[in-house]
């Protein structure tokens, strides 16, 4: 890792840290194991600093559409909550720092915020499309409601990012709720086989049954 790599990648981490206002020259300096005539001389002031930062941060928040080719439409879904799942785990610093910005509203980040925010309807979108051409296809059970349940999913998986942050030592117990949100999503959007022979479900495998959406007033 070259200097001015050094100086940004610590200057990433105590930005996500501490925020803006918290953060000074100098210790991002210790962080780097530079001086801070160095700092400056890369990046000449804490604005500029903070905004290659942004960048930096940004260069991860990218969705490739790609990989979802040659998979089913439920798979598709499962590969989408799987990667959103496995993009927390790894840049989990970097996702605080940007559920930071967007609650705290600092006017440094707007451009960050934007950004994150505009990633976050195209994942959306890109759930809602998978959804409505599954239904269209009846690989998914006719009650599917493609905004209603995208948006669910994105709760759900939302749920599990503050899960992450609040139990950071146990991602086993992270994982498990996961693979409990995805059999949930399966039952939800897969429409049951039929029982054997006219028999009833099984107690146990009642939950695979699809689960009517709520109905919306209004």
């Amino acid at each position: 890792m070259g200097t001015r790599e050094k100086i940004l990648e610590a200057a990433v981490q105590l930005f996500s840290a501490q925020g803006y206002a918290d953060t000074s020259l100098a210790q991002i300096a210790r962080a780097a194991q530079v001086s801070k005539a160095l700092v400056l001389w890369y990046f000449e002031s804490k604005e500029r600093l903070f905004r290659a930062a942004l960048q930096h941060f940004l260069t991860p928040y990218e969705i490739d559409a790609q990989v979802l080719l040659g998979l089913s439409e439920s798979e598709q879904v499962e590969k989408l909550i799987d990667d959103y799942y496995d993009f927390i785990a790894e840049h989990l610093y970097s996702v605080k720092f940007v559920l930071g910005q967007v609650v705290g509203g600092d006017e440094n980040s707007q451009e960050l915020v934007a950004r994150a925010r505009g990633l976050y309807i195209i994942y959306r979108g890109l759930l809602t499309t998978i959804l409505e051409r599954g239904r269209s296809q009846r690989v998914f059970t006719q009650q599917v409601r493609p905004a209603e349940d995208a948006a669910l999913i994105m709760a759900a998986l939302n749920g599990l990012l503050v899960q992450q942050l609040v139990e950071q030592g146990d991602p086993v117990k992270v994982r498990d709720l996961l693979a409990r949100l995805k059999h949930a999503v399966r039952a939800r959007l897969c429409p049951s086989p039929p029982p054997a022979d006219g028999a009833a479900p099984a107690a146990g495998d009642r939950t695979l049954s699809p689960v009517p959406a709520p109905r919306v007033d209004g």
